[in-house]
């Protein structure tokens, strides 16, 4: 994607490369895609707060919901929520609810996409949704694990915000690597042309969260 569209991409699994002082700030963006639990160590955590805080660009796709659930300047970079449980993976219908966004531009209003649909708690909060899931495109009572307590009638699963400084764009979809890889994938070119979006705004690459 990033040699597609112009943008150099670093990838790493070793959180290290996080934790000394003033390693983010070359970047306009860093992605946490599906990353799992407690992911960082002290000098991580301060590095990623103080790149925000610095006015950089965040983008946390799928499990990076799942991820640092006691730091709760994490949870509020996520739009004050995170992960709670999720049915399983399924057809549902996608609703973009703002097309004005960059990373919304040109979708359709509606469009298919499988995923797990992360419910998610507390709801998020000050912040502006991209798109929604249709819950009744889902099979019945298929999406909400033992006490969840519920979307209502609006379930979220992308949004972005400005946040303690910086920049963040948010989304709960993304499980599948097939979205990548394999062009049927139900609704994978438009999660590919969010996706993007939402990575080249978080740079400042173009307009954010507009």
């Amino acid at each position: 994607m990033g040699q597609e569209h112009g943008f150099s991409v670093d990838y790493t699994e070793d959180v290290t490369r996080l934790s000394s002082p003033g390693r983010l700030f070359p970047y306009n963006a860093v992605i946490f895609y599906s990353t799992s639990r407690d992911t960082l160590d002290d000098a991580a955590q301060t590095s990623l707060r103080q790149y925000i805080r610095g006015g950089g660009g965040f983008v946390g796709v799928h499990n990076a919901f799942g991820t640092e659930y006691n730091w709760p300047w994490y949870e509020g970079l996520l739009g004050g929520t995170n992960y709670y449980d999720h049915g399983h993976n399924q057809e549902a219908t996608v609703q973009t609810l703002d097309r004005r966004d960059v990373s919304t531009a040109g979708l359709p209003s509606r469009w298919t996409f499988s995923d797990e649909w992360y419910n998610l708690v507390p709801f998020p909060s000050k912040v502006r949704f991209l798109t929604a899931v249709d819950e009744k495109t889902m099979a019945p009572g298929s999406n909400d694990g033992p006490g969840h307590p519920g979307h209502g009638d609006f379930h979220p699963t992308t949004w972005c915000q400005y946040y303690d400084g910086g920049r963040a764009w948010l989304t709960t979809m993304g499980h599948d690597a097939k979205i990548f890889t394999d062009s049927s994938y139900p609704g994978a070119l438009e999660f590919q042309k969010l996706l993007l979006g939402g990575i080249e705004s978080a740079m400042g690459k173009t307009p954010f969260c507009r």
